[in-house]
């Protein structure tokens, strides 16, 4: 069944809007409307310097999301792409962050599946881990 959980379904355009306002969001912080393009059930699998690691549920996966961002004192989007593979939503963006100890940067690539109600389903991510660097 097209859109199930198993099986994500892209529906070109609507998903590179869908993936550019994820950025945007990511970008600029609102964790409200990231949580609003997440299925409750969202499956999350990442992988990070610290491992694999798994998790279900929208609250849960959107709480990553404000550990990793929500303390910083200043965020920048260095780079952003978003584009589809068959099946899959792809979103890659490069953050430069201030934090009270420093800062960091690091990179992110997301690989999403996309239910029919255009809400990420799975997500897919990698993450480069923080990395500091000057002003």
């Amino acid at each position: 069944m097209p859109g199930a959980r198993g099986s994500p379904t892209v529906t070109g355009m609507t998903d590179l809007v869908l993936g550019k306002q994820f950025v945007a969001d990511l970008a600029a912080r609102d964790f409200g409307l990231l949580r609003a393009v997440l299925r409750d059930d969202v499956r999350f699998r990442l992988l990070t310097p610290r491992g694999p690691q798994a998790q279900d549920g929208a609250d849960e996966t959107l709480a990553r999301f404000v550990g990793w961002l929500g303390d910083a004192r200043e965020l920048r989007l260095e780079s952003s792409s978003v584009d589809t593979l068959g099946d899959r939503l792809v979103i890659v963006y490069r953050l430069w962050l201030r934090f009270p100890d420093g800062c960091r940067r690091l990179e992110q690539h997301l690989v999403c599946g996309v239910d029919d109600d255009g809400r990420l389903a799975t997500i897919d991510l990698l993450c480069t881990g923080f990395h500091s660097t000057v002003d």
